[in-house]
């Protein structure tokens, strides 16, 4: 399974807020989360094949990761990812403690968006 977010997702720093020592989703969070669902439905059958597996995640951030002289910019892409992977596997319904393999890579790109691919590792042995 293949879900396209055709948008840069801000890092988890810019999306929570915190009262005290309680931290939560600002509302410009909870809109992102929301777009982030509606662009995650998929065939029942899809996500049946993936209930209760070892999956693979690969996250593929795509974006411009250089600065106008060639430096690599400073960018934190693991809280982006995060969140992403949060807001995906919330909305298709799969706990997150199925993925046991995960990889991220940035891939150089003028426009931003970002593609995560949830696959089968193997089945459980139980």
């Amino acid at each position: 399974m293949e879900i396209k977010i055709p948008f840069k997702t801000p890092t988890i720093n810019h999306l929570y807020g915190q009262r005290g020592f309680r931290k939560f989703l600002k509302p410009e969070a909870k809109k992102l989360r929301e777009e982030i669902t509606n662009l995650c439905k998929v065939r029942s059958e899809e996500l049946e094949r993936l209930w209760c597996m070892q999956l693979e995640v690969e996250v593929k951030i795509y974006e411009n990761w250089f600065t106008t002289t060639g430096e690599i910019k400073r960018k934190d892409v693991a809280n982006r990812e995060k969140f992403l992977i949060d807001s995906v596997f919330n909305a298709l319904g799969i706990d997150d403690k199925q993925i046991f393999k995960h990889t991220m890579k940035k891939v150089q790109s003028d426009e931003e968006f970002a593609i995560i691919k949830i696959e089968q590792l193997k089945k459980n042995v139980k």
